[in-house]
């Protein structure tokens, strides 16, 4: 998987070299080291895949690795503009990584805790801030349905407002701390083995559209469990984001979980293939859709020439960031917190850091 010709690749300061970007703490660096050992010994096995919106195979590679210094090869399509893997694990492989890695490489921590939970309603209290902002549904009597839930927070903010809520996660741990903790209705398991007496008003995926793989299935069952006037919502990683929310460098948005990588055309482009019609989004990314009744066509806009240019640009103003005004706000609020910590009062300010985190992230 080293083998690459890296005058063949975008970004080449991407090179699979194992560096990581990120400062990873011990609980990070043994599952980096678990997940390249298992690449190494074969258990995790690699698959080439076409895009699943235009459904080619006419793609530029971009880089090779992703955050955590681990194998990751990322190309864009030239026919809808689609950043996607290829090659990925195949999905008996990513099972395995969910349940044995992914936690504790991404959050550096073995279990859920308080932190993650607030993190998690404030991204409830936004989601229903865009919802009722943009009056796409009524508040009243709602039923809120969130796949990949995790501990549940941002359900639990919706119950908070007198929502009806359910849940659904295949990380245990994560399920069982919002369960006994905060008494939340949430499962261990998938769409496809769900039972339910009511079909949802709100289907909520945060987070969770860009790590599955088969993207035509899911996006059918989500069909399955809706009525006519569901709102989906999807909240992903939005590409052309990464200036404000991930300091201007591509490389620490790139992440070996993420199989996708959107931005609001090419969410709009699958949506359309499979069924669905626009209502609200932005490039952030948050989106709504709903069921279109018309039949679908494979009319995309093609957004190959705007997102490299996205992508050249920020790659040539990256090491200006600390001097842009996001750069400035952020480190900002980073020393505010540090002082917190400082002065013992984290426990006494927890409000307030939760919503400089959320500023942040």
């Amino acid at each position: 998987m080293n083998n690459v010709n890296l005058n063949k690749m975008r970004l080449k300061r991407l090179k699979n070299n194992g560096t990581p970007e990120l400062k990873l703490n011990q609980l990070q660096l043994a599952m980096k080291k678990q997940i390249e050992d298992n690449i190494q010994e074969n258990k995790y096995v690699f698959e080439k895949t076409n895009c699943p919106i235009c459904e080619k195979d006419n793609s530029e590679k971009l880089g090779e690795k992703d955050r955590y210094g681990l194998y990751y090869s990322t190309v864009i399509c030239k026919d809808c503009g689609l950043i996607y893997t290829n090659p990925r694990m195949t999905q008996s492989s990513y099972n395995q990584f969910y349940n044995e890695e992914y936690r504790k490489l991404y959050g550096g921590t073995e279990k859920a805790n308080e932190e993650f939970f607030s993190r998690q309603q404030a991204k409830g209290e936004r989601i229903y801030n865009f919802i009722t902002s943009n009056s796409l549904i009524s508040t009243k009597d709602l039923f809120v349905m969130e796949v990949g839930c995790g501990a549940g927070g941002i359900l639990y903010f919706f119950r908070s407002k007198g929502s009806i809520i359910k849940g659904i996660d295949l990380g245990e741990e994560y399920i069982n701390y919002g369960r006994e903790k905060y008494n939340l209705d949430l499962e261990a398991g998938t769409l496809e083995n769900l039972l339910l007496k009511r079909k949802p008003d709100l289907i909520i995926y945060s987070h969770v559209m860009e790590h599955i793989l088969d993207l035509e299935n899911e996006l059918k069952l989500i069909r399955k469990y809706s009525h006519d006037n569901t709102i989906v919502y999807i909240e992903v990683p939005g590409v052309k984001e990464i200036h404000k929310n991930y300091m201007m460098n591509i490389l620490l948005y790139f992440q070996n979980a993420h199989v996708y990588h959107f931005t609001l055309t090419t969410l709009i482009n699958l949506m359309s293939k499979n069924g669905y019609k626009f209502l609200k989004g932005n490039e952030f990314l948050m989106s709504t859709f709903q069921l279109n009744d018309l039949e679908s066509k494979n009319n995309f806009i093609n957004d190959y020439n705007s997102a490299i240019s996205y992508i050249d640009r920020i790659e040539k103003r990256r090491k200006l960031y600390p001097f842009t005004s996001i750069g400035l706000k952020r480190n900002s609020l980073k020393i505010i917190l540090q002082v917190v910590d400082f002065l013992g009062l984290r426990k006494f300010m927890r409000t307030l850091k939760t919503i400089l985190l959320n500023l942040l992230f």
